[in-house]
């Protein structure tokens, strides 16, 4: 099973491959009458492409749209502080730099205002945080599949049904079904969704180790991390709000699937499947519901650009003198582990759920130590910071103006911001501090504003603006890490650059057996014995990119259009997860799966 972008990718090329291939003249006008229809329903199309992704939904029981909603409105109000934090820095910045200026005691002391206010919205998020990192790390919202389990069909959810049960028959029972210019750009949408997963899960089984079947978390990994790769050569097929926007057949707040296209699904599900054998048919219109809100809360998850520098006034009085250089704003301390310090990794390199130390990647390519709960401590300084900074219309200014220190800038403010992460003022303080606090006045304000301790004030608030850019990083590093979010940005990183390309010949065979602990080491690749019968280490060369799924998918499309069109019977079901191995047919296990070898039967192409 392929992910989302993927899909919109191979949509995409698989149109263009048909336009420019050579079939019989005969057929020509037919197939550019049906290109055209796809053009004119687009949302018919990607609906046929994505059906799998919409029986997936319907058989699911939420839990991962759930943890998908609360990680989008964390991140939300997340990117919505940085934002404020960096109009609060430069209103401070404009009013120091022109302290004269009528405004400028009003403008500093508003924008403080305003810090104090984004100090109310961040109290308690720590263990909102937490909560939500301890419930990705389980891992529960990728379920074991129900063959592994040794289910039997009527037991299966319906996602998992269609990609292992007559997958040749349904596309052609998709195109004898439709009879409108809609239906029939869901029909070729159906086809190319069919040839996608095909080669798409035949090369995410050779990087992975095995199917999704058996190796569930890494394959989820690497199906993001190839959907990734794509959307780079793609970039129409990137966004996930252009594709749920594709998707919807209006703007009405709840997305809904039309009669007639429900309907449609719906009778080509009756005509391929013999529903005595199934679970009952799936809720298409929960499936559809769900699916549009995934793509859409995907959406969310999208880095900010990195925070300006200080104006350069400021940046000359913080950073020229050579005898203090600057501390960094994020160290290894912060971001990574100090033995990836020079190694050129970036930050937030692994950020997958907590494993113990000596399971992890030997290249050490994690990110800090338990990252969801130093996401709570990060906010903790955040609130700690605020707490402090905000109260500076007035404060310090006495102390300051009489030539002495001021105890809680000392305290809560100095030494890099550190001790914003390691303290909190006590209610003793917070009493001292509203006692002293009082307006700021022009005069007070022109007379002050070339303080240094306002000059490190600005510093300060660059490097805690910086430092929401970097726990944002980590969010999404740990988002990407739980297969819950795309790994945009980290393809570099060993954890998913691993899924560019076919490994060597030694770790080419597959089908590897599951992993007695899958969420502690599914980072690497298995080490478990071969499930029997194997491929021997056949399939795809070594060094194949996910580019090659995108080329075999398109050909496939051509040669499955072509015999339909013409009258062809179907004489074989591809099973959509490559579970096996490539181009191995639908089949059911003759005992256990677990049994070695496994009792492979190959079903008959009229057997469900």
């Amino acid at each position: 099973m392929i992910d989302a972008r993927t899909h919109a990718a191979a949509l995409a090329e698989h149109r263009e491959g048909l336009a420019a291939a050579q079939v019989d003249p005969a057929l020509r006008p037919a197939l550019d009458e049906l290109l055209a229809e796809v053009a004119d329903h687009p949302a018919d199309a990607a609906l046929g492409s994505l059906l799998d992704h919409l029986l997936q939904h319907a058989q699911s029981d939420g839990m991962e749209l759930d943890l998908l909603a609360e990680a989008a409105a964390m991140w939300t109000e997340g990117v919505d502080l940085y934002t404020e934090t960096g109009a609060v820095r430069a209103d401070i910045e404009a009013a120091l730099a022109d302290p004269a200026h009528p405004d400028a005691a009003a403008k500093y002391c508003g924008a403080t205002v305003r810090l104090r206010k984004l100090g109310e919205r961040v109290h308690g998020k720590h263990l909102e945080i937490q909560d939500l990192g301890r419930r990705l790390a389980e891992m529960r919202h990728v379920p074991e599949h129900p063959r592994q389990g040794d289910l039997p069909l009527d037991a299966w959810g319906w996602g998992d049904v269609f990609l292992a049960r007559r997958t040749d028959a349904f596309v052609r029972a998709a195109f004898a079904a439709a009879d409108t210019p809609a239906t029939r750009a869901t029909a070729f949408g159906v086809l190319s969704g069919h040839a996608a997963n095909a080669a798409g899960s035949a090369y995410l089984g050779k990087v992975v180790g095995g199917p999704r079947r058996s190796h569930r978390f890494r394959d989820r990994i690497a199906r993001h991390t190839v959907g990734c790769y794509l959307a780079q050569l793609r970039p129409e097929a990137g966004d996930f709000r252009r594709l749920a926007a594709t998707l919807r057949y209006d703007a009405s707040p709840g997305a809904r699937l039309p009669d007639e296209a429900a309907a449609f699904l719906t009778e080509v599900l009756e005509r391929t499947y013999d529903l005595g054998a199934t679970a009952p048919p799936p809720d298409l219109g929960l499936g559809y519901r769900r699916l549009v809100r995934q793509l859409e809360l995907l959406g969310t998850f999208r880095q900010p650009p990195r925070p300006k520098l200080p104006a350069p006034v400021f940046v000359r009085r913080l950073w020229a003198d050579p005898a203090n250089p600057p501390v960094p704003v994020v160290t290894t301390e912060t971001a990574t582990p100090p033995a990836v310090a020079d190694s050129g990794l970036g930050p937030a390199t692994y950020s997958g759920p907590a494993v113990p130390p000596y399971q992890r990647p030997p290249s050490a390519t994690d990110s800090t130590r338990d990252s969801d709960n130093q996401c709570g401590s990060f906010w903790l300084g955040v609130l700690g910071f605020i707490a402090f900074v905000g109260t500076l219309g007035g404060v310090c200014w006495e102390q300051w103006g009489n030539g002495t220190s001021c105890t809680f800038w000392d305290k809560h403010v100095s030494d890099n911001f550190r001790h914003a992460f390691e303290t909190s003022l006590s209610p003793e303080e917070q009493a001292a501090l509203a006692s002293q606090y009082q307006p700021l006045t022009s005069e007070e304000f022109a007379r002050g504003a070339d303080l240094p301790q306002l000059t490190q004030l600005v510093g300060l608030l660059f490097d805690f603006q910086a430092r929401l850019w970097e726990g944002l990083r980590k969010a999404g590093g740990y988002l990407a890490g739980c297969g819950v979010a795309a790994p945009d940005g980290r393809l570099r990183y060993p954890l998913y650059r691993q899924f560019l390309a076919v490994p060597s010949s030694g770790d080419n065979i597959t089908p590897r057996r599951p992993e007695a602990d899958p969420v502690a080491v599914f980072y690497r690749y298995p080490l478990t014995p071969l499930e029997e019968p194997s491929d021997g280490g056949g399939g795809l060369p070594v060094g194949t990119d996910p580019g090659w799924l995108l080329r075999e998918s398109t050909a496939a499309v051509t040669a499955l259009w072509t015999g339909i069109a013409e009258g062809a019977s179907g004489e074989a079901n591809p099973d959509l997860d490559a579970d096996r191995f490539r181009r191995y047919d639908c089949w059911a296990a003759g005992g256990s799966i677990d049994d070695d070898p496994v009792d492979v039967r190959v079903l008959d192409y009229d057997e469900t």
